[in-house]
């Protein structure tokens, strides 16, 4: 009988050390997914450049830090993209939210899409970066993103209305 508890308690012995190791592991050392860098909601966003359709210079995600920003990858000829402007400039109008247009069409030149700016009344930062929207996944536009202060994507949805914006940014900016 003694010597059929002996494996019995080998086996115990290994299941409780493997559990404790997996918790000691999982609770201390293993990095929490939310830090990672990334482009999904959850993630620290992947800085990226953005050059500004007028060749004014370029501003990076990472400029952003300390408010919310509002990332819209749009193209020129896309009529929900159209449709998001004016919300987009109402979102413009908060205090501590900054609204960053991404043109994500390479076949538009900078000229065209200065024009097509003014016509549209884009008066936050719009830029030009199709490879920006490859690197982030853009598979339909609008394409929005939601970054809270710390540079944290709390929100990437398609269309995002009056709305959405009010439930997602008023725990941020509160």
């Amino acid at each position: 009988m003694e010597n059929r508890r002996k494996p019995i308690t080998y086996i115990a012995l290994v299941v409780v050390a493997v559990v404790a190791g997996y918790l000691v592991y999982d609770n201390f050392i293993a990095s929490d997914p939310s830090d990672a860098i990334g482009i999904q909601q959850g993630n620290q966003i992947l800085d990226q450049t953005i050059p500004h359709v007028d060749g004014s210079g370029s501003v990076s995600f990472s400029d952003y830090r300390g408010s919310v920003l509002v990332i819209d990858f749009m193209a020129p000829w896309c009529p929900p993209c159209k449709v998001q402007f004016p919300v987009l400039s109402v979102i413009d109008s908060i205090d501590g939210v900054e609204v960053l247009t991404i043109n994500v069409d390479q076949s538009y030149d900078m000229e065209s899409l200065m024009s097509f700016g003014e016509e549209e009344g884009i008066t936050w930062f719009f830029g030009h970066s199709p490879a920006t929207a490859f690197e982030f996944e853009v598979s339909a536009i609008p394409t929005v993103l939601v970054v809270d202060q710390e540079g944290k994507i709390v929100n990437r949805a398609f269309f995002t209305t009056i709305q959405d914006f009010e439930d997602i940014l008023t725990p941020l900016i509160d």
